[in-house]
């Protein structure tokens, strides 16, 4: 099991507000079980008179210990992103801009969230990466930590005064009071500091209980001696060792020794010789007698406190494995809990050919029980080579081909899956200006200003705007759909002969009523799927919204990137650039699979193709490929 050791770095309350560090771990074990250990960072750029920024300080925190630790129901990672929303909400208004960065650690997972510019980086074996860097909304994340690893939860304020090459440097080693004592005195000099603040932890191993033996006391002469037990390990050693003293004087042969005038001196000074070499063979072999058998004895009790966890966890895994296709979430709930169980044994240090057997056997099975992948991305396409200073934004799919859009540069590429042949669509010559793109066979569509123009060698112009604001367009079976965000519409246009689109129609039944303000994206496989921050997702079929929600997964997510849906692939497919893998869900929301690495965080964006079993990925300048393995 992992600890946290934390220290503090706050600045002294000024005009630029104030900074506080809370730190709780509930004394109750059922409590503790449940919610785990609370942590967070609370600043606010507004300052009051006197001690009513300390007051105001811990009215804060108690509102957000009260809101996690107070419901009876949920789970931490809902509570915790519930609690962070409500004390944000509550104490904006009145307090100025109030921020929080939070985390909670309850078996063995690594929950935060963060709020009003707060931020969440975690450093592991020197290599810096930030969880959360949060924009005014609760942005939430999870994970599994590991022996070493260092957080931080700082306000906005920290991260603009301590360069990030000290912040990684402190993190590197050490312990969190050293990084501590070398940030402090950098948050303390000139200037207006006071909403500054920030707290280290770090992970490490549970610490094993002190032994503690009773002193001994000399014997006296009215005490009797003291008879240790016959079941003593230390007393049948020595039983043994006398034992092996009685066999070894009896092959020793008796000589007689007569003595000569003037020889005395000659047969006491063997004689002692003689007696010295037995005692210190005699010596030698009772300390050679009890190495050994402290030896077997610490090899026993190991033995003794690995082979029963071994024998279940060996269970476990064998079940999950029988059970993998009847019953999914059991089989999982087994399969964690005999890894979970594995580490436990590997942290004794055990050399044993079961526990490697074991070791192999849930790294063979954990991609078909786990659905889960260590995927290893590889190039499909360097687009700077394609067109110079290329950066897509979008990318978009149909027809077995990928298209890119660059909206600083205002182009367009196309790239096929099977064959990567690649080409320039539209170029500034064509297209002005840009917000979004759409493809539905070889025809593309960009989204203007004054409305959607098919370009290519030139552009025409489809569709003219009649929405406000901004929108999003996909292509579906040769008919156009547009979402207004604003309007809180969407719109189908009907394809009809020669590139043209009929009337707008409205997609959404009568008595369907949307808000789609917020909305970061969405997928269309005939339904569609409405992405929001926060991992939120709205499914609608045929104009009326129906029942849709994630489950299953772990860690969970803390806010989806983007989503890609299509009408030839059996399941939806959501990036977790915080996360940094691509999971897999089926149409319900069910948990299928998922794809770790850490390139998958500079991703933008994603397409899939599951005929041709391809995830591909766009990082700017580059398409990144990874196999699909679940299907």
């Amino acid at each position: 099991m992992l600890r946290i050791t934390s220290a503090k770095v706050t600045a002294a309350p000024g005009a630029s507000g104030w900074a506080q560090v809370h730190e709780f771990t509930p004394e109750d074990v059922e409590q503790k079980s449940a919610r785990g250990q609370l942590i967070a960072v609370i600043g606010t750029d507004k300052v009051e008179e006197g001690i009513g920024t300390i007051a105001s300080g811990r009215e804060i925190i108690g509102r957000l210990h009260e809101e996690y630790y107070g419901p009876t129901e949920g789970k931490p990672f809902d509570l915790l992103r519930n609690s962070t929303q409500k004390v944000a909400e509550e104490f904006g208004e009145g307090r100025g801009n109030v921020e929080i960065a939070a985390c909670v650690f309850v078996g063995g997972v690594i929950y935060s969230a963060a709020s009003g510019g707060a931020e969440v980086l975690i450093c592991r074996d020197g290599a810096l990466a930030t969880i959360l860097a949060s924009d005014g909304a609760v942005i939430t994340a999870s994970g599994y930590p590991k022996v070493g690893d260092f957080m931080l939860l700082a306000t906005k304020a920290f991260f603009q005064k301590i360069p990030i090459d000290i912040i990684r440097t402190v993190l590197s080693g050490g312990s969190p009071e050293e990084a501590a004592e070398t940030l402090n005195p950098l948050i303390h000099v000139e200037g207006v500091n006071g909403n500054l603040g920030a707290v280290v932890m770090k992970f490490n191993n549970e610490d094993a209980p002190p032994i503690f033996q009773e002193p001994i006391k000399p014997e006296t002469q009215s005490e009797k001696p003291r008879i240790l037990p016959k079941d003593s390990s230390m007393n049948l050693i020595k039983q043994k060792a006398a034992v092996l003293f009685n066999k070894f004087r009896g092959r020793i042969p008796k000589r007689s020794i007569y003595i000569k005038p003037g020889m005395r001196d000659e047969v006491t000074s063997q004689s002692k010789k003689m007696t010295f070499s037995v005692g210190v063979i005699l010596l030698v072999i009772l300390i050679v007698s009890i190495g050994f058998g402290i030896r077997q004895k610490g090899i026993n009790d190991l033995k003794k406190k690995y082979q029963g966890i071994l024998q279940i966890a060996q269970s476990e895994v064998d079940e999950a494995i029988a059970l993998a296709s009847v019953s999914p979430d059991r089989s999982r709930e087994l399969f964690l809990d005999s890894e979970q169980k594995l580490k436990e044994i590997q942290n004794l240090k055990v050399t044993d050919p079961k526990v490697a057997d074991l070791q192999k056997k849930i790294e063979e099975s954990k991609g078909a029980i786990l659905g889960e992948y260590e995927a290893a991305p590889t190039l499909f396409l360097d687009l700077s080579l394609l067109s110079s200073g290329f950066t897509g934004d979008t990318v978009s799919a149909s027809g077995g081909n990928v298209y890119i859009l660059d909206k600083q540069g205002k182009r367009v590429v196309s790239v096929a899956i099977d064959s990567k042949k690649s080409k320039v669509v539209a170029g500034p010559s064509v297209i002005d200006s840009v917000t979004d793109l759409a493809a539905y066979q070889d025809a593309v569509y960009i989204l203007a200003a004054d409305g959607i123009y098919q370009v290519g060698i030139g552009k025409t112009k489809v569709i003219d705007k009649t929405w406000v604001g901004d929108a999003l367009i996909s292509a579906f079976a040769g008919n156009m759909y547009v979402l207004d965000i604003s309007g809180n519409a969407i719109y189908r246009y009907t394809g009809q002969a020669g590139d043209a689109f009929g009337p707008q129609q409205k997609w959404l039944s009568t008595s369907t009523t949307a808000n789609f303000s917020g909305v970061t994206g969405w997928g269309m496989d005939g339904a569609i799927y409405v992405l929001f921050p926060n991992t939120k997702i709205l499914k609608y079929s045929l104009g009326s919204p129906q029942s849709f929600s994630i489950s299953g997964i772990l860690p969970e997510i803390g806010n989806v990137d983007a989503i890609y849906a299509d009408p030839d692939n059996v399941y939806i497919y959501l990036l977790d650039k915080a996360g940094k893998r691509v999971v897999v869900i089926d149409k319900k929301g069910s948990y299928k699979a998922q794809y770790t690495n850490d390139q998958i965080a500079e991703a933008k964006s994603l397409v899939v193709s599951e005929a041709q079993k391809e995830i591909i990925l766009l990082t700017g300048d580059k398409l990144l490929s990874i196999e699909i393995k679940h299907l």
